[in-house]
């Protein structure tokens, strides 16, 4: 994602009832892979029988893609759980169809518009799945039909499930979430956005010198967010151990990311988060060369090759250890004819030192 310099403008924050309890779907489908949330597994196993045997028949649903229309109503902090809800049910069923099909069939290969539009491409997938998985074929048949009876199952599964268990499980986890993502407004404030961003998660990596943000996914776009098309970034608890992205249209730009199991309780979760934002930077400075490094930029900005003398070491190492320093945020780049300056990032290292004494539980200066 490519931001321009009005990047605090194009940057926006939520939370959603809808997606949190797909989400925690998602978790009951794939237990295996969420060891952080495996409380909340053992308490859906006293779930009613005849609700948890809905879910399962449904869970094709949530278990691998997650579909985007999910996200209807997401943005609008006034929605309830029902409302969001209702607003899946508005939406155009070519939609509904795209989406339901990506969650059958291998999303790297095949994108649920080309198989609700391209017959080439849906007789394809279609061909597979008879080979591979004849019930699976047949399902994406009748959702490329009409997915009214599919998106009705599994809407009336999530709705149980909301009223038998979740919906006051979300009334435990929102107040951290929200704390979350006012937590992350300070930091824009105080910081700007690239700081805030590399704090959310570690699968997150920003450039802040050529405005970027990176996350590795199969699914390449390169995308220039704008006024006109922001991100929203949803905090979630049951998302974890994912970074979720929706970037396809016709949906808002979105990054579902990690926020309640780094900052679980509103009391204590400055302090949490702070932990979590300063271990890449500490882990970039623990080496003696890296921190020699830090002592000669102290002084003034140097390129490469100024160092490597300066230190005594190749340039080709210098090098090596000023991508670990850069990556995590601790210096910066600029050019001045035929050399690259390195600099130290100064705000990088008061903050660091800010939650380094904040963790301590000593007082700001």
């Amino acid at each position: 994602m490519r931001f321009t310099a009005a990047a605090e403008e194009q940057v926006e924050f939520t939370v959603s009832p809808l997606l949190e309890a797909v989400h925690s779907w998602h978790v009951l489908a794939r237990p295996g892979h969420h060891a952080l949330h495996v409380p909340w597994v053992r308490r859906c196993r006293e779930l009613p029988a005849p609700l948890r045997r809905l879910m399962r028949e449904n869970r094709f649903v949530v278990a691998d893609y997650i579909p985007a229309f999910f996200e209807a109503r997401a943005d609008d902090h006034e929605a309830s759980f029902t409302e969001q809800l209702d607003a899946v049910r508005a939406l155009p069923p070519e939609h509904l169809a795209a989406e339901l099909s990506q969650t059958l069939v291998d999303t790297t290969r095949h994108r649920g518009h080309d198989l609700v539009h391209d017959t080439a491409t849906r007789d394809a997938a279609l061909a597979e799945l008879d080979q591979n998985d004849p019930d699976r074929a047949a399902r994406l048949r009748s959702i490329l039909t009409d997915p009214t009876e599919t998106l009705t199952a599994a809407l009336t599964a999530l709705e149980d499930y909301w009223t038998a268990a979740f919906a006051r499980e979300w009334e435990r986890i929102e107040p951290a979430l929200q704390n979350a993502i006012e937590h992350a407004g300070r930091q824009i404030a105080r910081d700007g956005v690239f700081p805030m961003l590399r704090s959310l998660t570690p699968q997150i990596r920003v450039a802040p010198q050529h405005r970027l943000l990176r996350l590795d996914r199969p699914h390449d776009h390169d995308i220039t967010v704008t006024s006109a098309r922001p991100v929203t970034f949803t905090a979630s608890h049951y998302v974890w151990p994912h970074v979720r992205v929706t970037c396809d249209d016709p949906w808002p730009l979105r990054v579902t990311y990690p926020a309640a199991p780094l900052a679980p309780l509103p009391q204590t979760a400055p302090q949490t988060a702070n932990r979590e934002e300063i271990l890449a930077p500490l882990r970039a400075l623990a080496a003696a060369p890296r921190l020699d490094i830090v002592a000669s930029l102290a002084a003034q900005s140097r390129s490469t090759q100024e160092l490597a003398t300066l230190l005594g070491l190749s340039p080709s190492v210098i090098c090596r250890h000023l991508q670990q320093m850069t990556q995590a945020g601790l210096t910066t780049t600029r050019r001045e004819g035929y050399y690259v300056l390195y600099s130290l990032d100064q705000a990088r290292f008061r903050h660091i030192a800010t939650a380094l004494a904040a963790l301590a539980g000593t007082p700001e200066q």
